[in-house]
């Protein structure tokens, strides 16, 4: 990895380290605003407040897609963190349940960003044998800033006031915009954008990526779940006081981390698609237990198991993605699964508010045990269809050191 390879990785990093910590912060709060029957009243608000803001996202990364070029990355990310750093210092000012989804919507329009311009960065600027680790590496930082919004949101929530976090992350973000960009300065991406100068193809793009739809949608669901409910899981129904479920969803996200860093060394024995059998599969099992339970010790070793699993499958689907895809696409493609995450993460964290109100808290993660389980018996079948045939293709063989 040369000097320009590690600036690149360490601006990337830090963007992504206040990118998703930001998208954290105020899930973790609902259910305090929930408790004290503040703007959030029944569990289908939460819902109704992820799929408004998503659904702005969702049209935003198709905007990103098409638009964002080598030249823009740097800039781009810039403004992602700058943004949602903004809304978050606003939002504590909202009045009215309005308000506050026109908040989250700036948020959620800032964090859209990341994803298809940040990883098509990293995957323009790596090869061979250490593209995977650069994967792993950005993936976890983006977990160490949900670890820490985890931590520092549940503590100050719970001793300081639900506005204290939002104004604390929304001040670190805007720091955090200005610490990447000075990172970051000599590496603006154009010599690294490859034939991203081509006009994007779509058609094309979505035929490259077909295979991924199903492991990307259900990947945004888990997510989504575990942002919006894993808060009130724990606070109403498993008696965890504020600061101890900011650990116990930090302990989640921790070993999410660890999960980034060992993905190249587990991906190169079983193979990325080996990986995405094996990460839903344990995500299936524990995520049924976690709806059963009514043990809070035991809920938390599973959610740490969890959050393994999953974020195993993250690096895994974005590798795929990067190998697969044409150069000129790259950015659209990434664009594409972000969004395909975003509609799982929006339609089922909205349906699943309705659950909880009808069923309890729990539902949503014996609903989101069930999709885990056909993603891996999808996964598995697809492996085993594909290398029948004499030429394997990209899911296969990916970027070859």
């Amino acid at each position: 990895m040369d000097a320009k390879q590690k600036k690149i990785l360490g601006a990337v990093a830090v963007f992504h380290v206040f990118n998703d910590a930001s998208v954290v912060t105020l899930p973790t709060i609902f259910p305090i605003l929930y408790t004290q029957g503040y703007l959030i009243r029944r569990y289908a608000d939460i819902g109704t407040l992820i799929l408004a803001g998503l659904a702005v996202a969702i049209l935003f990364h198709f905007f990103v897609g098409h638009w964002a070029k080598g030249r823009h990355y740097r800039t781009l990310l810039f403004l992602d963190v700058l943004t949602v750093g903004l809304f978050l210092w606003l939002t504590p000012y909202a009045r009215s349940f309005g308000m506050l989804i026109l908040f989250y919507i700036g948020v959620r329009i800032g964090s859209s960003i990341y994803h298809p311009v940040g990883v098509s960065w990293v995957t323009n600027s790596f090869r061979g044998a250490i593209f995977d680790r650069a994967m792993g590496i950005q993936s976890a930082f983006g977990d160490v800033g949900v670890l820490a919004a985890f931590l520092g949101t549940g503590y100050l929530a719970q001793h300081y006031g639900w506005s204290v976090p939002l104004h604390v992350w929304g001040a670190l973000c805007v720091a955090g915009a200005f610490a990447g960009l000075l990172l970051s300065r000599g590496t603006n991406g154009a010599d690294d954008a490859g034939d991203e100068s081509e006009p994007v193809s779509w058609s094309e793009t979505i035929r490259d990526q077909r295979h991924f739809i199903v492991p990307a949608v259900v990947s945004g669901v888990a997510w989504g779940i575990t942002m919006a409910y894993g808060p009130s899981l724990l606070n109403h129904r498993l008696g965890a006081p504020m600061s101890l479920t900011g650990i116990i969803l930090g302990g989640w996200i921790a070993a999410g981390v660890v999960a980034s860093l060992t993905y190249s060394r587990i991906a190169e024995r079983i193979g990325r698609d080996g990986v995405l059998i094996l990460g839903f599969s344990v995500t299936a099992a524990t995520t049924c237990l976690i709806g059963i339970t009514t043990n809070l010790v035991l809920a938390a070793a599973l959610i740490a198991i969890f959050g393994y699993a999953l974020l195993l499958t993250f690096p895994a689907l974005l590798t795929l993605v990067g190998a697969s895809a044409k150069s000129r696409n790259r950015t659209a493609a990434f664009s594409l699964i972000a969004n395909l995450q975003i509609l799982g993460n929006a339609v089922f964290a909205f349906m699943a508010g309705f659950m909880s109100d009808a069923w309890g808290i729990h539902s949503p993660f014996i609903m989101l045990g069930a999709l885990s389980l056909i993603v891996a018996i999808y996964a598995a079948a697809l492996r085993t269809r594909m290398r029948r045939t004499a030429a394997a293709p990209p899911i296969l063989e990916g970027i070859r050191p």
